[in-house]
């Protein structure tokens, strides 16, 4: 028990629960008080309380009697200052407890995945570097100059864990560094937000754990990683060889045609060609202002039916439930999820297909 208190406050953050919120969920069995001197460590609960709480707080009761919590080490926020701090608490303790499951089940397993690379380790002098580091990147990923097609998958074979949460739209992501060197980036995966924005959260948190930027104010390393993302997402010899290396300007026309194939949005687009000098500034500020007056942004949803998502983290699960390495009780606890539920969801169709067999 002696790890209960720091996951009691992980989990009660994770709710975006205060104490009294919490008190009041659980009937006020214990009083706001009380909830703290368990935070603190001074009072344990009995074994029917930690049910309770598990059913509150919407996790399993051994998620109480696990080890130490993972620290999140060098956490860079993107866009956060607009979210409230109760959110910002949301956000890092459900990554807290997604990491904390999904290291427990590579331990069992013995499937570390390590980066290809160290952490900040391309320091970024000048605008040519950014460029470089790109290039760079793309080399480590083995993916040439082609377009991404799944940016969570390929970051998740290469050791970056990569966390999707639901959280306000002001926030696109974060990324952090944890204590053993793991990369790990979280975005906002709402349905407000369009697929092409997502994909250039991702790559720009790529950059943060990539790219040694510890001699940039903070507005400018923002500045950085975007440059880095959108040069990942559509390579300059890509755009030169579409667009030609001087315009006027660019046609909305040619613009989808780049988002369609690169799923990149059409100001990221924009961006590039001003950055690579294919277009002018005024340009770049004349479409900018056309793009915002006929509401460009809600237009992101279309024109690009790319996939993100992850399967890592259940396949090596589900690996651990056939070959007899994990109980099924204990895949659905590190799955988050009711027994039954992992049971109908995961293996009862397979098991009845074998037995038709």
């Amino acid at each position: 028990m002696k790890n209960f208190p720091e996951r009691l406050k992980n989990a009660r953050k994770m709710k975006g629960f205060s104490l009294q919120e919490l008190a009041e969920a659980l009937g006020n069995q214990y009083s706001k008080q009380a909830l703290n001197r368990m935070e603190t460590g001074e009072l344990l609960p009995d074994s029917t309380f930690i049910l309770q709480l598990s059913l509150v707080l919407g996790v399993s009761a051994d998620y109480f009697l696990k080890n130490d919590l993972v620290e999140l080490m060098q956490v860079d926020f993107r866009k956060l200052t607009r979210l409230r701090v109760k959110e910002q608490e949301v956000v890092k303790s459900k990554t807290i407890e997604y990491l904390d499951r999904y290291l427990e089940l590579e331990d069992i397993l013995g499937e570390k995945k390590p980066l290809p690379f160290s952490p900040k380790e391309f320091k970024i002098a000048g605008p040519p570097d950014i460029e470089k580091a790109a290039e760079k990147m793309r080399q480590i990923l083995k993916i040439g100059t082609d377009p991404i097609y799944n940016i969570v998958e390929l970051l998740e074979e290469n050791g970056v864990k990569v966390f999707d949460i639901q959280s306000d739209t002001s926030f696109s992501g974060m990324s952090t560094i944890l204590q053993n060197g793991e990369g790990v980036i979280v975005y906002n995966n709402h349905d407000e937000i369009p697929l092409v924005r997502k994909r250039f959260t991702l790559l720009h948190e790529l950059a943060h754990i990539f790219l040694d930027l510890s001699n940039h104010p903070e507005k400018e390393a923002e500045r950085i990683c975007d440059q880095f993302s959108g040069a990942m997402l559509l390579p300059a010899d890509k755009l030169l060889s579409m667009l030609g290396s001087k315009r006027v300007q660019i046609l909305d026309e040619e613009l989808k045609m780049i988002r369609k194939n690169y799923g990149i949005s059409l100001p990221a687009i924009t961006y590039r060609a001003k950055t690579l000098g294919i277009v002018s500034d005024s340009f770049l500020k004349y479409y900018m202002i056309r793009y915002n007056q006929t509401n460009g942004k809600a237009k992101e949803f279309n024109g690009y039916n790319g996939e993100e998502s992850a399967s890592r983290f259940l396949q090596i699960l589900l690996r651990a439930v056939g070959n007899e390495v994990i109980t099924i009780s204990k895949a659905a606890s590190l799955y988050n999820m009711r027994l039954a539920e992992f049971r109908a969801k995961f293996l009862d169709i397979a098991e009845d297909e074998d037995s038709r067999s």
